[in-house]
């Protein structure tokens, strides 16, 4: 990325950040930079993805002093100015858990980050679960994949190209070896199998880092693996807006500001019922509603 500064100042991508150093990509060239003092005392830390503004100077001593506003911010993976979210569940060890999917794709549709939805390792489940899948997931641009057949790797790819693009994911799903599967000269991406006691993911990454595709631009991020995550508080009426095969039925419903539940004439449980809308989806939908009305009830304890 071009500076239009003058006085010699650049503005560059962090790229990693390990043990308060930051490693900046500006114009082509690396940078090692520590963040300005004034950011010990700022609740903006800098994240991978932050572009930020530097002079810079001979040698890997170098500071950056400002950082420039966020288009979004995930906070697990910690990851900043993400155009592109491939959402992962694995069909098999671990089981996938679409609760946690769902809660995926709101967290980026909260920020107006596109969402895939990817079944990962689907070479070890049927054509009929697959097709589940991607019925239920069809407004998320679904995809099935796997790096060892190679199915879906290069929608993946052309999908990524020239974004910045983050898998998430708990642990297991198969994030590196994805990762890995593109490119294949990251020697350090480490992949890590099921622990044989628990049959849940181990992480193998330790933190967040954009790592540069060479074919077609972009990058993607390597997160750490989790298996909990929770929605931000927010009003319960919200909730729906982020589901976006209820937007059609909006304004359709008996009652205005109906939140697409137990109400009579719904418009939304009319289309679940005709399968216009997937019912695991719903579901699952219901079950939020209640995790979000009793934080919301709960908020000024």
């Amino acid at each position: 990325m071009k500076s239009n500064l003058g006085n010699n100042r650049s503005v560059g991508r962090i790229i990693k950040g390990i043990g308060g150093f930051y490693t900046v990509e500006s114009q082509g060239a690396l940078y090692t930079l520590k963040a300005a003092g004034k950011f010990r005392n700022d609740v903006k830390t800098p994240l991978p993805g932050d572009f930020v503004e530097f002079d810079p100077q001979e040698g890997d001593d170098g500071a950056f002093d400002a950082i420039r506003p966020r288009r979004n911010q995930l906070i697990r993976p910690r990851v900043a100015n993400v155009d592109l979210v491939f959402a992962l569940v694995s069909a098999r060890d671990p089981a996938p858990d679409y609760l946690l999917l769902d809660k995926l794709c709101i967290s980026a549709a909260m920020m107006d980050i596109q969402v895939v939805a990817v079944l990962n390792k689907c070479d070890l489940t049927d054509e009929a679960a697959k097709a589940t899948f991607l019925d239920t997931y069809r407004a998320f641009t679904p995809l099935c994949a796997s790096h060892l057949t190679g199915e879906g790797m290069g929608r993946l790819r052309a999908l990524a190209r020239g974004r910045v693009s983050c898998f998430a994911g708990q642990s297991g799903v198969g994030k590196s070896s994805i990762t890995r599967a593109f490119l294949p000269e990251r020697e350090e991406i480490k992949v890590s199998g099921l622990s044989q006691k628990t049959r849940r993911g181990r992480h193998t990454t330790r933190h967040a880092e954009l790592l540069p595709m060479e074919e077609g631009g972009g990058y993607l991020v390597d997160t750490p693996g989790f298996s909990l995550m929770e929605l931000p508080l927010m009003e319960p009426e919200r909730l729906k807006d982020y589901y976006p095969e209820f937007l059609p039925y909006e304004g359709k419903c008996r009652f205005a500001g109906c939140l697409h539940h137990r109400e009579p004439d719904c418009a939304v449980k009319a289309a679940v019922e005709v399968g216009s809308i997937p019912r695991a989806r719903w579901e699952r939908y219901g079950a939020l509603l209640a995790e979000a009305q009793e934080k919301w009830r709960k908020r000024y304890e």
